[in-house]
């Protein structure tokens, strides 16, 4: 009885996101529409200006960018072919795409997981390169240099590759941490500007999601399945759950089950212990959201039920923002 009435409470609220009408029309009960994707998309779209760069590159390279304020990258000497990427303009066009906060990490929709573990995100950027409209591919043997700042650098550092909505590690090796070093370097920019630092140092032949991640080191006998149920209104077409972890870099995307009615991190990746924060959003219709934020402690086989409220778009977006 009391899932009834918890079902026709979230069935009201949600009717109440739609325009007030005069009449009650009487109907049978529908599935809310709504579409996820143009919500996570006005997120992206109101982050763009604090997380990308748009640069210029000389058609024969050999130039240092200051991506972010931790993030270097070096365009080797003749990095393109010119004879496939003419360099129309004079120069290529570069868009860089940096992600170095759990808030940013989440809205880019690219979770910290590789090969069903977990890992701490030291950052995450996309390299877009085009000449005009087109995108341009590295010529054979180069690579881009990538420098991360860090003042404290970790061992075991490792350069992955974004593929769907997880990461590969780039050396296709889980036994080996030799893509990623430490050290300082200086670069001359020109004859006045020395670009310096310390940190992380790897070398991508890839021009798309690049990583700078740490497995993080929990034994599999410590780490557990985690599921939430929210009311089955919420579907994977209007809804997308994240597991936000509250000490460290790291975020997970949960799936829904159709058939359990539930959404789960299906890697059986989260440790015990560890605590986060579950974020639900979800969007039922123009302009109609809702939103949940659920702090727990990870147990063995952690099962939470979750109901979202209909919240401001502004309130949600600052939330996000601040995590």
């Amino acid at each position: 009885m009391g899932k009834l009435f918890l079902t026709v409470g979230i069935l009201i609220t949600m009717m109440s996101c739609g325009k007030d009408i005069d009449q009650f029309i009487p109907r049978s009960i529908q599935t809310p529409s709504g579409d996820i994707s143009r919500l996570m998309t006005r997120l992206q779209t109101d982050i763009a200006g604090d997380v990308e760069t748009y640069v210029s590159c000389p058609c024969s390279g050999d130039t240092a960018i200051v991506a972010d304020k931790d993030l270097i990258l070096v365009i080797p000497p003749d990095f393109v072919d010119l004879t496939k990427f003419p360099c129309h303009n004079g120069s290529f066009d570069i868009k860089i795409t940096t992600c170095d906060t759990k808030s940013d990490i989440l809205i880019s929709g690219l979770p910290t997981i590789s090969n069903g573990q977990l890992l701490e995100s030291r950052i995450e950027f996309n390299l877009d390169i085009r000449d005009g409209d087109t995108p341009v591919k590295l010529a054979h043997g180069k690579q881009i240099r990538v420098l991360v700042k860090d003042p404290d650098p970790r061992d075991r550092m490792e350069l992955f590759y974004g593929m769907g909505d997880m990461w590969l590690e780039a050396d296709n090796d889980p036994n080996s941490w030799n893509s990623v070093q430490q050290g300082e370097w200086f670069i001359q920019q020109d004859s006045q500007d020395i670009i310096s630092g310390f940190g992380y140092e790897c070398f991508s032949d890839s021009l798309d999601w690049i990583n700078v991640d740490v497995f993080t080191s929990t034994p599999g006998d410590t780490r557990t399945p985690v599921c939430i149920e929210l009311p089955e209104e919420f579907t994977n077409k209007n809804t997308t759950v994240f597991m936000v972890f509250d000490d460290y870099k790291s975020v997970l995307k949960m799936r829904g089950d159709a058939e359990t009615k539930q959404f789960c991190e299906p890697y059986g990746a989260t440790p015990v212990g560890y605590r986060v924060t579950f974020v639900v959003l979800s969007e039922m219709g123009d302009d109609c959201y809702m939103f949940a934020s659920q702090s727990a402690t990870i147990e063995m086989g952690h099962f939470e039920i979750i109901t979202p409220k209909k919240t401001p778009y502004e309130e949600i977006k600052n939330y996000v923002t601040s995590l």
